[in-house]
Formats: structure tokens, C-alpha cells, sequence
């Protein structure tokens, strides 16, 4: 065995293990749905397949596909990172791959900024680019979730709206002075981390050697993030719009896509409902510990769109939402990531 494959054995057996996790847990939680409406998996419908259902669908991933593209590609050209579309493409069934095999969809970044050295783009510049287009990505359904429970006070969920709103709302208030903080004064982050890394090492839950590696790691993480987005701030402005309209034309495919399945159901679904929604179940999923949320996403889902769609039709309606945006590009994401992140050892 050479070295190489020595390397590569241990994450391949990881990703194994969460492809295995991702699966269970999604027919775990989907069986669970059905279960609890009482109507068991519903049959197929074949109202799904005729030619311009199928014409809708493909017209809805391809924009999803390539908005995903697009808004890391403008986010690396303001960076000025000399990568080409053709080159972009193929990341995003590898982030797709990736994200939803590793908790918390940490993997995706990982073997996109791995991708990216391949194509020229140093470690830190990459780095900064898939943080950039994961933080715009955020600050939308960060915004858009707390303004679709204030506004549509009729979704409940864990029994109360209101409740979840000034949950979320909390959450958000976190997540953005932390950013702020991140952004504008880094050297105070860093210094808060430090003390709480060495009140870790005090208590001897980590070790000195440990919690020396972790503080410079830190420390040159966020100088580079925050070197990177005020670099991509002050990029030409054309470039900024343009990565913005590309999250915002990518959130909005794939939040519409289960009102797109309820109408070709011969549903009559409330477009916005369904878009404010998705933006809930998406900002949850952010904090599910799960590979890709999996199995936490459809119960969401299920939870919060139960009233919208009939018995009969949800657990249908799930499936084919999570097929046509998650597991179609999981599949092609795999074997994509298969035949350019494998070392250039194991080539043939």
C-alpha cells in the first residue's frame, strides 16, 4: 500500500460513515413522518413526470445549479483569485457532497479550499472566498427568518411563533455582533477566544501544546477573514452585486422549489408562505449537529408545512424536495469528488 493510499483509507471510512448517517437518519425521519400523519409512504405520482413537469423541475435546477456556481465565482474574481467558471462548476456538487456527509456541513468549505490549490488559489485566499460566500449566504436567511415569523404569525412551531421569532431574533443579534466584532476589531475576538482556550487549559481540558496551536491557527484565520472582506468590500462594486444577486437568485430557487412540487400536485400554494418557510427550516438547519441536517431538515419541514399541504402529500412533497435539491447533487457530487480529490497517487 503506498503512501498515499494509507493517507486516503481513514477519510474514506469517515465519509462512508456519514453517507451511511445522512441516509439513515433521512428515511428514519422521513418513515417517522409517515407514521405520524398515518398515511403511511404515499404512492408516486406520476404528475411529477409528465413532459412539462419535468421541463419546470429541470428549468429550476439548472438556475439553482448555477446560481450556486456563480456566487462563489464573483466572490473570488473581487478577490481577484485567477479561477475560471469551468473550473467553479464542479464545486458545487463537491460542497453539496461534502456538507451533507460531515456535521454541521463543515466539510464542504474544506474540500473546496483543498479543489482550489489544485486550480492556482493559495490556502488563505480560498479560505476567505467560501467564508465570504457562506456569510452572504447566512446574512440573507438570517434576515429573512425572524421577518417571515413576524410577519406570518399563523406558522407555528414548538407551539409557539412568537416564542421561535424572539428565539431566532436572539440568535441572529449573536451571530451578527460576533461578525461585526470579527470584521471590525478581529484582535478582540481573538482575545476573548485566548482566554477562553487558556480557562480550558486550567481546568486540564486541553492540553498546552494543543491550545498554542489553536490560538495561532485562530489568529491568522480571522486576520484573514477579516483582511478578505474588506477586500471584498472594496472590490469593484459590479463583482459584489453580482455574488449578492447570485445567493439571492440560489436562495430563492431553492425555497421555491416544494412550492413548485405542490402546484404541479394540483395544489395552490402561497408562493411567499412557502419562500419565508423554507427560510425558516434552512436557518435552523444551520445549528443541526446531524450530516447536513439530515433527518432535522424533513421534520422541520414537516413541522412547519404540515398545515399547508394535505396528509396524503407531505411526506411526498418532502421526498421530492429533498431528492431534486440535496440527494441528486449528493450523488453527483460523489462522483465528481471522486475523480479530482483523490490523491495523485491513486490515479490510474
Amino acid at each position: 500500500m503506498t503512501k498515499d493510499e494509507r493517507t486516503a483509507a481513514p477519510g474514506r471510512v469517515r465519509f462512508l460513515i456519514g453517507a451511511v448517517a445522512f441516509l439513515v437518519l433521512s428515511g428514519a425521519a422521513l418513515w417517522a413522518i409517515a407514521a405520524f400523519v398515518g398515511d403511511g409512504m404515499p404512492p408516486f405520482d406520476p404528475r411529477l413526470v409528465t413532459p412539462r413537469a419535468v421541463a419546470l423541475i429541470g428549468l429550476f435546477l439548472l438556475v439553482y445549479f448555477v446560481a450556486d456556481g456563480l456566487r462563489l465565482y464573483f466572490v473570488l474574481r473581487a478577490l481577484d483569485a485567477p479561477v475560471t467558471v469551468g473550473q467553479i462548476a464542479p464545486l458545487v456538487f463537491v460542497n453539496l457532497f461534502f456538507s451533507n456527509i460531515t456535521p454541521m456541513a463543515t466539510g464542504g468549505g474544506f474540500a473546496q479550499i483543498w479543489y482550489l490549490q489544485r486550480c492556482g488559489v493559495g490556502i488563505g485566499l480560498s479560505a476567505a472566498a467560501t467564508t465570504i460566500r457562506t456569510i452572504l449566504a447566512m446574512l440573507v436567511i438570517f434576515i429573512a427568518a425572524p421577518l417571515f415569523l413576524v410577519a406570518a404569525p399563523e406558522v407555528e412551531i414548538a407551539g409557539s411563533s412568537g416564542a421561535l421569532a424572539n428565539t431566532i431574533a436572539a440568535v441572529i443579534a449573536a451571530y451578527m455582533a460576533g461578525f461585526l466584532v470579527l470584521l471590525l476589531r478581529p484582535a478582540w475576538m481573538v482575545a476573548f477566544c485566548d482566554r477562553v482556550l487558556l480557562v480550558l487549559e486550567r481546568v486540564h481540558l486541553l492540553g498546552q501544546e494543543r491550545r498554542t496551536a489553536w490560538s495561532a491557527a485562530m489568529k491568522r484565520e480571522a486576520r484573514s477573514f477579516s483582511d478578505g472582506f474588506r477586500r471584498f468590500l472594496s472590490s469593484a462594486l459590479h463583482l459584489s452585486i453580482a455574488a449578492v444577486l447570485a445567493t439571492l437568485t440560489f436562495l430563492l430557487t431553492l425555497f421555491a422549489m416544494p412550492a413548485l412540487l405542490m402546484a404541479l400536485l394540483g395544489l395552490e400554494p402561497d408562493w411567499l408562505t412557502v419562500i419565508g418557510t423554507l427560510s425558516v427550516v434552512t436557518f435552523l438547519m444551520y445549528f443541526a449537529p446531524t450530516p447536513g441536517g439530515a433527518g432535522f431538515s424533513e421534520l422541520a419541514f414537516a413541522g412547519l408545512m404540515a398545515g399547508q399541504i394535505g396528509e396524503g402529500q407531505l411526506v411526498l412533497v418532502i421526498f421530492a424536495w429533498r431528492l431534486l435539491t440535496i440527494y441528486l447533487g449528493m450523488a453527483i457530487g460523489g462522483v465528481v469528488s471522486f475523480r479530482i480529490l483523490r490523491p495523485q497517487g491513486l490515479r490510474t
